[in-house]
């Protein structure tokens, strides 16, 4: 009851380290009415608490929780905002397990692959970094039985970048297995 009073706040105790697990425990052991207040907040702060390194815990809780409702509005939250979201290393994580989560359907995991692909600096950008290289694997792995082939030829244009990086030249390996299309 305390936590739906104050609805701004439940964003700034799903950011601490101890009150996010406080919170995801009500949102599992509460009955959905008595939480809706605060599923409400957590959902309009998702873009937010996506790049913070406890907010994500309750992000993901959503993910594995939540009804097919809030997922839906989680998936298409994230989309909109995936290159902010994307550019930070608790992003990252937060786009990995979304694209390889069971519950999640094929077709939202392609439009967040896409979405992610949509800027192609910020593509190369994830596909040399440590985490982000996985992310940009598994984003081929989505597309690929679409052909879809937007991550294959925008990453293409940079493979002596992508091969003269420790995670771009896993990357650059898994388009030459493809047979991206270079330019």
């Amino acid at each position: 009851d305390a936590l739906t009073q104050q609805d701004s706040s439940i964003v700034e105790v799903a950011k601490h380290k101890y009150a996010s697990r406080i919170v995801k425990h009500l949102l599992k052991v509460c009955p959905a009415a008595q939480v809706s207040e605060v599923m409400e907040n957590l959902l309009a702060a998702a873009s937010t608490l996506a790049c913070h390194m406890f907010g994500r815990f309750l992000v993901q809780h959503v993910l594995d929780s939540g009804t097919r409702e809030q997922q839906y509005r989680l998936l298409r939250t994230i989309e909109q905002n995936a290159l902010p979201i994307s550019e930070t290393c608790v992003g990252r994580n937060v786009f990995e397990v979304l694209l390889t989560h069971a519950a999640v359907e094929d077709l939202d995991k392609a439009w967040v692959a896409r979405a992610c692909a949509q800027d192609s600096k910020a593509l190369l950008r994830l596909a040399l970094d440590k985490r982000g290289h996985a992310v940009v694997l598994i984003m081929l792995e989505i597309l690929e039985p679409r052909r879809d082939q937007r991550v294959s030829v925008s990453l293409a244009q940079h493979l002596d970048t992508l091969r003269a990086s420790e995670f771009g030249r896993i990357v650059a390996q898994r388009l030459d297995v493809v047979g991206a299309e270079y330019p």
